[in-house]
């Protein structure tokens, strides 16, 4: 009988025990832990809170996807607004100026990070520069895919924490977005691809041309850059270039700083010597004994013009390291849409026996000479690359005058896996 009291006396305990634990704020935490991955799976948007108290106010209403958080009148969902004040990050969506507190968006691509060694130390890197020099609230679009995913995230929480900055992300399915540009990269991968690989990896290099198809139809401008770039200013400073667009600009883009579309036009500067297609950008640093051509009056070749002149520039080609879109004025060109079809692009390369290998880069580069109103040219300082691979390539003698870079610095592209300086 004692031991049957005694077992009775157990069971009662344990049952006691475990509904205090049941209960507890350290159980509670840990399922509220692993239940925010799958409510917030959406794309997202990041704020660190400590910084900015403002903004926490601002952002504990209402997600900007639809989902409560925690108010000041106390109304939402208690465990997602104790995850966000845990780890003082927050995920939404995109929306339009007003809910979302900044039209700078940054868009860059971060895929296949298994497969690229260096791209996790490029991505810091870009990241910390970024946020080291920014003086505004940033927004990242980072188009990425399942294994790349949680490595970028985890980047920008870092850096965002280190600088005490408020940015906000989203993410993208990169299969999504090279399906809704399947037309384009059907019509230009023979055109501007080297070698074809797999349907969303050649997609990547054309993804730029309707990124208008992809975003928010609000979202009016936007900046698409590379990840291997270091900043050492405020970008800031390169979306207030936005306000120098002519009316019919679309794009922005910094010249290439390689003779490589001169190789590329070899067989079409054969037959037009006098044409400035594929010729260095600043035309008084080449050589006297090159057959360079300005672009409009005449310059004695290695010669400066006279001060009281206005200076010509050579067409090296595009770079599309940093490329600016006018995303609502893309949207309503006619004319755009006509030069991406596939007959346009075709016509074009044709008529300039061009084969290219570098994705939208050429792209840009054909409609920079065949349409020159419609792209801004962007000064080499917000996209001094650093690739010096075709001074060893046949092109030791003249490669100094494409490299030629004036001003000072504000982005470095590290393009051909080259270091930028820090």
């Amino acid at each position: 009988m004692g031991m049957n009291k005694a077992l009775l006396v157990f069971i009662v305990a344990s049952g006691f025990l475990l509904f205090i634990y049941a209960n507890s704020s350290v159980f509670n935490r840990h399922l509220a832990q692993k239940d925010v991955p799958e409510r917030l799976a959406a794309a997202a948007a990041l704020v660190h809170r400590n910084q900015h108290p403002h903004h926490h106010q601002h952002h504990e209403g209402k997600h900007r996807n639809g989902t409560a958080t925690v108010g000041e009148d106390g109304t939402g969902d208690p465990s997602q607004a104790a995850v966000a004040a845990a780890s003082k990050l927050k995920r939404v969506k995109y929306v339009s100026k007003g809910t979302n507190d900044t039209e700078y968006n940054i868009f860059l691509i971060y895929t296949k990070e298994s497969q690229n060694m260096i791209l996790h130390s490029q991505l810091e890197l870009f990241l910390r520069s970024l946020l080291k020099y920014s003086t505004i609230e940033l927004h990242l679009h980072v188009i990425t895919d399942e294994q790349s995913e949680r490595s970028a995230e985890e980047l920008i929480k870092q850096q965002i924490e280190r600088f005490h900055r408020t940015a906000f992300y989203t993410l993208y399915d990169v299969r999504d977005c090279a399906e809704k540009i399947s037309d384009i990269v059907h019509g230009m991968m023979p055109l501007f691809n080297y070698r074809s690989g797999s349907y969303y990896s050649d997609a990547l290099f054309l993804l730029s041309l309707g990124l208008h198809r992809i975003v928010d139809r609000n979202m009016r401008r936007a900046i698409l850059i590379d990840c291997d770039v270091v900043f050492r200013a405020s970008v800031k400073e390169l979306f207030d270039q936005f306000d120098q667009f002519a009316p019919d600009q679309l794009f922005g883009l910094a010249p290439e700083l390689t003779p490589v579309y001169r190789h590329v036009l070899s067989r079409y500067r054969m037959n037009n010597p006098q044409t400035s297609f594929g010729s260095p950008y600043y035309l008084d640093k080449v050589p006297a004994a090159t057959d360079m051509q300005p672009l409009g009056k005449d310059v004695p070749r290695g010669k400066k013009a006279p001060a009281s002149e206005p200076r010509h520039h050579g067409y090296p080609g595009l770079n599309s390291g940093v490329v600016m879109l006018h995303l609502d004025r893309i949207r309503r060109s006619r004319i755009y849409e006509e030069i991406i079809k596939e007959s346009t692009v075709k016509n074009m390369a044709e008529k300039y026996s061009f084969q290219g290998h570098l994705g939208d880069q050429d792209f840009y580069t054909l409609m920079g000479f065949e349409f020159p109103g419609l792209i801004y040219r962007l000064d080499c300082v917000w996209n001094r690359q650093l690739c010096t691979w075709w001074r060893e390539h046949g092109y030791s003698d003249i490669f100094d005058s494409y490299f030629h870079c004036e001003g000072t610095v504000k982005i470095y592209h590290g393009n051909c896996n080259t270091r930028a300086p820090e």
